[in-house]
């Protein structure tokens, strides 16, 4: 017996000594996109913001309008709602007529997909199911972003730093994660570059623009870019109250970018679980 408790002895203090080893070797492996590199903070969040996501396609007849009522609610909320525009599905496959202008992403297709929002014009409000669906009609939105941003909890801010390196074209961008409440769930971050200021063909019905049914010069805003980078893992267990998570990124441009000035980035954090949305911001480049 006094051999056998000897060699547990010697054998526990061994694996403890190897898993601290492995841990120890975990932190100096970055995941690519992510960087021991940083930036300066100067985007400072300290309240629950909410992300539309106008889900939307040059052939979309409909889509100006929608559109516009996003123009329309930013002007209302300000840095409280964050638009995000995904171009997706057939309607926004490229063709001779929009001078081959392609503006879908391998992500914001698969999103379109895994969240019916397929019927165009569709928005997607925090991705939180409203009344079953994911997919909100644009003459709604304004009542259920006010409602998020009246009754969902506040449970973290988003502090960010961004900087463009022309000398190797890509974006590093720094991101405090502030918790303010516990939070028990598993949590993803992705971190995405949107462009604005987009001139292309959009088809329309819509009154607003006088009833043409192309608008050839159509400016395309909050467009979602290539090379994001979507649900990297920020916390895989509970996180406390007092909790801040930094996390560094690069992000190399993607080529069909038109003007770099034009350009934002937003970040978001998801529960791992239902994939809602629990925090969003955003910085100009």
């Amino acid at each position: 017996m006094k051999k056998i408790l000897y060699s547990l002895l010697l054998i526990i203090p061994i694996f403890w000594i190897s898993c601290e080893t492995i841990d120890d070797d975990e932190k100096l492996v970055f995941p690519k996109g992510q960087t021991s590199e940083t930036t300066p903070i100067t985007v400072i969040s300290s309240e629950q913001k909410v992300l539309l996501e106008d889900y939307t396609g040059w052939k979309c007849t409909n889509c100006p309008r929608a559109a516009a009522k996003a123009t329309e609610l930013i002007s209302k909320y300000g840095e409280r709602l964050v638009v995000m525009a995904v171009h997706a599905t057939a309607f926004a496959s490229p063709s001779p007529t929009n001078n081959n202008l392609d503006l879908r992403t391998e992500y914001g297709e698969k999103w379109a997909n895994n969240f019916n929002c397929t019927a165009l014009p569709a928005g997607m409000i925090n991705r939180t199911k409203i009344e079953s669906s994911y997919a909100v009609n644009d003459a709604s939105w304004d009542n259920h972003i006010q409602n998020f941003l009246t009754n969902q909890i506040h449970i973290m801010n988003i502090n960010l730093g961004v900087e463009y390196r022309q000398e190797d074209n890509m974006i590093l961008v720094s991101c405090e994660n502030e918790f303010i409440e516990n939070y028990s769930s598993p949590t993803l971050i992705s971190i995405l570059v949107l462009e604005s200021g987009m001139i292309g063909s959009q088809r329309n019905t819509d009154p607003i623009y006088g009833e043409v049914p192309t608008i050839p010069d159509f400016e395309f805003n909050h467009v979602l870019r290539k090379n994001g980078l979507v649900d990297y893992s920020l916390s895989l267990l509970p996180t406390n109250k007092g909790k801040k998570i930094n996390k560094n990124y690069l992000i190399e441009v993607d080529s069909d970018i038109q003007d770099i000035s034009k350009c934002s980035v937003v970040v978001f954090v998801t529960n791992g679980e239902t994939k809602e949305v629990v925090q969003v911001n955003s910085v100009h480049l």
